[in-house]
């Protein structure tokens, strides 16, 4: 279930609830957007609000993903709105802050308690995984800070760079767990403020594997824990 509200600076107020919506995601962090809106329980209230916000202040909203209860989980903001409408369907346009393909799919899957193993992620496809690392961003949030920890990934494991950082991710913080989704971020979360403040042996299994597949990325990711004094076992 979706909602969509009004960007007013104050605590979101629900317009209408939405059933579906379709063209949320995006490659770009913020992009000129078609996105349909299936199934509107209030097509008259979310056309009139958008009339009136036009007259009173700039036409930014938000759609939310909500969940059982209809507590917000996440957003997208959407801005300088436009509004059109079909039989059944209302499309807004505007430019929308999106996440990654694939994030929409994860967030379904928590929403529908289907987060409760491991590996979960290689049934997404490749340009799925950035979302999937988005998805896991947003919903792992340690709260315990561990030092000196070991941990062990398998080149076999994983088919990409996208794979090698939902590998990690889970490695260190379990199901849906995430260290990084890029070599920078990677480098942050080394940092100590993602629920490890330090890794002090890393065994990569078939890494000769990895290091064809990742190729300079392997050497990147290398230094990267060289420089916070991870010792690196390669085998």
């Amino acid at each position: 279930m979706f909602g969509f509200a009004l960007d007013t600076g104050d605590d979101p107020e629900i317009i209408t609830l939405i059933d579906e919506v379709k063209n949320i995601e995006g490659s770009n962090p913020i992009t000129y957007k078609k996105i349909r809106l299936v199934h509107v329980h209030n097509i008259p209230g979310l056309i009139s609000a958008i009339k009136n916000a036009t007259k009173i202040y700039q036409n930014n909203g938000f759609i939310y993903n909500l969940d059982q209860e209809n507590n917000i989980i996440s957003g997208t903001f959407i801005s300088n709105i436009k509004i059109s409408k079909s039989r059944k369907n209302i499309i807004l346009t505007g430019f929308a802050w999106t996440s990654p393909k694939g994030y929409q799919k994860a967030m379904d899957m928590q929403l529908n308690n289907e987060m409760i193993e491991k590996n979960i992620w290689k049934s997404f496809r490749k340009d799925e995984l950035q979302g999937w690392l988005v998805y896991a961003l947003h919903s792992c949030k340690p709260e315990i800070i561990r030092e000196n920890i070991q941990i062990q990934i398998d080149g076999n494991e994983f088919y990409s760079l996208d794979g090698f950082f939902c590998t990690l991710g889970e490695e260190i913080h379990g199901v849906s767990g995430y260290f990084g989704r890029n070599i920078y971020s990677l480098d942050d979360c080394l940092r100590g403020d993602f629920g490890v403040k330090s890794i002090s042996e890393l065994n990569w299994l078939n890494h000769e594997r990895s290091k064809k597949l990742l190729k300079t990325k392997f050497t990147e990711i290398l230094k990267v824990f060289k420089d916070y004094n991870v010792k690196v076992l390669l085998n």
